[in-house]
């Protein structure tokens, strides 16, 4: 025999005549056993600037209450609409860690009700979920990210409900998920009894565990830096006379580094450490820095510009007969020496056979590499003069061999950071 409308109306009405929605069902005894089921559609955001991340999902839960029992011909269960759900006892579930998170109410509330003859009710509801996700950012962009989502009762201690997943550790599935800068690697469920307000409440929770894709910042950061890094080298290769083009080189990959790193920060928040690609750009920005500070000593140590020469007369250079027959008549008294290669620090360090006149000034400003870096660091002007007056006047313009020594020691110096740096942040560690 079929079963009307009318006979299905009459049910419901007859089921909550006397039902009051403000009791749990099995009120004063045994605690209600609720099962707990997650369907995620989307994942992601996860920002790291307000340490949280966002999900779509569909949250299942089921329940009984004998009070809701019926017996209606061949019909073992009915699918309602939300409109019974605000009519009966339903669960106080929240989100624990939970921030912002909405239900979804177009074009109607999207959620039903499906009450089984026996008192068994299940529901389903499509949710948003933005919760928090605190990371450590150390090895950032290098870095694994464990964000949680735990639920339970508001209202109700262990003495009244308790959470179980439904499924073990089946209960929580993914559809397809794609992500722009992680990847999900694994999903853990868990049960756990929280104690507060001086009573036990039944907790369930969920682990999501994702890698960082490093794609991304490979193209956009650390390919770019590594470039102007090793176009900052290009100045080694450059006259040294030419100040200008090497000074103008230094300070452009300079800004061009810190530039990038102004951009890369935007989107971090103001942790109080350093993170992997804090090291690496600082680092990057520490070599630039050294290009253009080569250039200063290889500007100290090979070229004496204007000025007054040194009072001592014991390291004044003194002009020969041939030099004077040599100059115009207005430069005849000029003790000025211009555009002349000269020792440069690196020859502190290590010998350098000099003509027999000279012996005497190179063994008295020859020194260790620590006396000649100290008289460059305070700018001892006798020493400088006195320097070049050691040099090897028919050489000419030659490369200095600070700008020799260079070539060779940033590249290899920038591949061995490199090598330890990617060795040290790629190596996998558990989460």
């Amino acid at each position: 025999m079929a079963v009307t409308r009318d006979q299905v109306t009459e049910l419901l009405d007859s089921l909550l005549v006397k039902y009051n929605k403000r009791f749990r069902p099995g009120h004063g005894e045994t605690p209600l056993y609720i099962r707990a089921h997650i369907l995620i559609r989307s994942m992601g955001p996860v920002t790291e600037i307000d340490m949280s991340y966002s999900m779509q999902l569909y949250y299942r839960q089921v329940w009984y209450d004998k009070r809701l029992a019926f017996n209606l011909g061949n019909i073992t269960e009915l699918q309602l609409n939300n409109k019974f759900l605000h009519k009966i006892w339903v669960p106080d579930t929240y989100f624990l860690n939970g921030k912002k998170s909405y239900q979804h109410d177009i074009t109607v509330p999207n959620m039903f009700l499906r009450m089984r003859k026996d008192g068994r009710l299940y529901t389903s509801r499509r949710l948003t979920i933005r919760a928090r996700c605190p990371m450590v950012l150390k090895r950032y962009p290098m870095d694994e990210a464990t964000c949680h989502l735990n639920l339970g009762s508001f209202a109700y201690s262990t003495d009244d409900i308790f959470y179980i997943w439904a499924h073990g550790d089946e209960s929580v599935e993914v559809t397809s998920v794609t992500m722009t800068q992680f990847e999900m690697m694994e999903i853990k469920v868990s049960n756990a009894t929280l104690h507060r307000n001086h009573a036990l409440y039944s907790i369930l929770g969920v682990s999501f565990y994702f890698t960082r894709n490093l794609g991304f910042f490979i193209l956009q950061t650390y390919l770019p830096c590594s470039l102007v890094v090793s176009l900052s080298w290009i100045s080694f290769w450059i006259n040294r006379d030419a100040a200008p083009a090497r000074v103008l080189l230094g300070v452009t990959t300079i800004l061009s580094v810190a530039a990038i790193s102004m951009t890369v920060r935007e989107g971090l928040p103001r942790v109080p450490y350093a993170t992997a690609l804090d090291i690496f750009l600082n680092v990057c920005l520490v070599y630039n820095l050294s290009a253009l500070i080569e250039y200063a000593g290889v500007n100290y140590f090979t070229k004496t510009g204007p000025g007054d020469p040194p009072e001592n007369e014991e390291d004044e250079y003194e002009i020969t007969e041939t030099e004077k027959a040599l100059l115009p008549l207005d430069k005849m008294n000029t003790h000025t020496l211009e555009h002349v290669d000269a020792q440069n620090m690196m020859e502190s360090c290590v010998a350098a056979p000099q003509p027999p006149s000279q012996t005497l000034k190179s063994k008295k400003y020859g020194g260790s590499c620590l006396n000649a870096f100290w008289n460059c660091l305070t700018g001892n002007t006798t020493y400088r003069y006195a320097k070049n007056a050691t040099m090897d006047k028919e050489r000419g313009l030659s490369v200095s061999r600070i700008d020799r020594v260079a070539r060779y020691f940033f590249p290899l110096s920038f591949a061995t950071f490199n090598f330890f740096y990617w060795y040290l942040y790629l190596t996998p560690r558990r989460f």
